[in-house]
């Protein structure tokens, strides 16, 4: 017998998993609506992304969902309805989300029957939201591309906001004034943490090649990157440097390709670890 790819929960289980459903991503109904929740489920029954299926929980105020998502901190997804048991009742709980539990990887989907209770550009300007959907506008396609579409940026953005997080301590330090031999102590301090240990670096050899990564650099990409590395947004690093901040997203396309990195992160990661092999062992 062949298990369903989507793992349905008893409405009276208060919301919880049952063991064996660890490879599974999570997705929270938040709606008032029973048929909604019902609804749902029948339009992905045999939802399946990346070998995955789905094992959905369900909440039907947005104090239930506040519970819920403490006890799940690894939901992927939030299909969230925005009047409940107040007319901003899911709006509030998205701020919750963002803000108070500070959890930035949950993709949110605003799933609404009034839309004139939430327009769209204010929705999702200001409150967090990852996509807008009218409920009238709801079919199987749409919805399994709003899954996909979803799961993909979840997956995506996983990976950066964990290394952010990583050197969130860097930044800080940096911005205080640290230079860089106490900035590099502090990522192998950030790396051992997690038992990432880098290796040794060999006594320093006359005419040792540099990184051809960072020799491609020009001078002003290399400076504009040590500002990326002590966490500058675009705009103070235009203001340092003297120009337009069309003109730093240039460097930094540039930057990104040269140095075979795909966001601000990786190359501020990079740019630590070219900095350390340059570094005499002394100063280490």
């Amino acid at each position: 017998m062949v298990e369903p790819s989507v793992h349905f929960i008893d409405e009276d289980d208060g919301g919880g998993l049952p063991p064996g459903h660890e490879g599974v991503w999570k997705v929270l109904i938040v709606d008032d609506e029973p048929d909604v929740h019902s609804l749902t489920k029948l339009l992905l029954r045999n939802f399946n992304y990346r070998k995955r299926s789905l094992a959905f929980l369900s909440a039907y105020s947005a104090g239930e969902a506040r519970d819920i998502l403490r006890a799940h901190p690894d939901i992927a997804l939030v299909l969230l309805d925005v009047v409940m048991e107040t007319e901003h009742a899911g709006l509030a709980l998205a701020d919750y989300i963002r803000n108070e539990l500070g959890n930035k990887t949950v993709q949110i989907v605003v799933r609404t029957g009034q839309p004139g209770q939430a327009p769209p550009l204010t929705v999702i300007s200001n409150h967090g939201i990852n996509d807008y959907k009218e409920k009238t506008e709801i079919t199987q396609q749409s919805m399994i591309l709003t899954v996909v579409k979803a799961l993909r940026l979840y997956e995506d953005f996983l990976p950066n906001y964990l290394a952010a997080a990583k050197y969130a301590n860097l930044t800080e330090k940096a911005r205080g004034g640290a230079d860089d031999r106490e900035l590099l102590r502090l990522l192998r301090h950030e790396l051992e943490q997690d038992n990432i240990h880098l290796p040794p670096r060999p006594l320093a050899v006359a005419n040792e090649p540099v990184d051809p990564r960072h020799a491609a650099l020009t001078d002003r990409e290399r400076e504009v990157l040590k500002w990326v590395s002590q966490g500058d947004s675009n705009n103070a690093i235009a203001h340092r440097l003297g120009v337009q901040e069309v003109t730093v997203k240039a460097h930094l396309r540039q930057i990104f390709s040269k140095l075979q990195v795909f966001n601000r992160t990786q190359a501020a990661s990079l740019a630590l670890r070219l900095l350390e092999r340059d570094l005499d062992p002394a100063d280490r």
